[in-house]
């Protein structure tokens, strides 16, 4: 078994146990979310958050106070790029997507019906592909980091109990490049979902 699938096996079994340890306590709540991701790299010549991807997956929350949440999410992410008519013709790409399991930490503030919040993101690239300016598949010739890591900020808006609307912008702080003679790629994102909380 290759490492990159045991490290991800490792990452699911203690994430469904972290999950399951806290559906049986009071003071904790689960969930699940869905949305979209609007994403870019910079590094690549290619500009805005052209490139949209699904993210979604599992949540869980300590309520450590009246005001205060730790929480630690399980998702699958699509991230990447893609060219658009006023892109730098000089970027040797066309559009990159990225697929990632995506374990964040995240610290809250509540008040009211809004929740802000900050923290990381450690994220595993399961796979990718790459095609060059010209429409070739050129994945084959990248080498990228699978180990990523992010800073998070974000807020949600509660319309009751159980549905809320949760926007979040985050930005990678290591390059995706793995070979440092190939320059810096960093990933940002907008991500807008909706979490049913249970």
């Amino acid at each position: 078994m290759k490492i990159t699938t045991k490290l991800n096996l490792m990452l699911l079994v203690a994430a469904l146990t972290f999950f399951a340890s806290f559906a049986q306590a009071q003071r904790f709540q689960g969930g699940i979310t869905a949305g979209f991701n609007m994403s870019q790299l910079d590094g690549d010549r290619l500009a805005g958050y052209n490139q949209i991807g699904l993210v979604g997956g599992l949540r869980a929350a300590a309520l450590l106070t009246d005001k205060w949440q730790l929480s630690l999410e399980l998702l699958y992410s699509q991230l990447g790029s893609d060219r658009s008519r006023n892109d730098d013709p000089f970027s040797i790409y066309d559009n990159i997507r990225l697929n990632f399991v995506e374990a964040p930490v995240l610290v809250s503030f509540i008040d009211w019906k809004f929740r802000v919040y900050t923290g990381g993101s450690y994220s595993r690239l399961i796979n990718y592909k790459v095609i060059d300016v010209l429409g070739e598949d050129i994945t084959d010739d990248q080498t990228f980091n699978p180990d990523m890591f992010s800073l998070i900020f974000g807020a949600a808006f509660h319309f009751s109990e159980k549905f809320v609307l949760d926007v979040r912008w985050s930005r990678h702080l290591n390059s995706l490049q793995a070979d440092k003679g190939d320059g810096r790629i960093l990933g940002r994102q907008v991500s807008i979902r909706g979490v049913y909380l249970f």
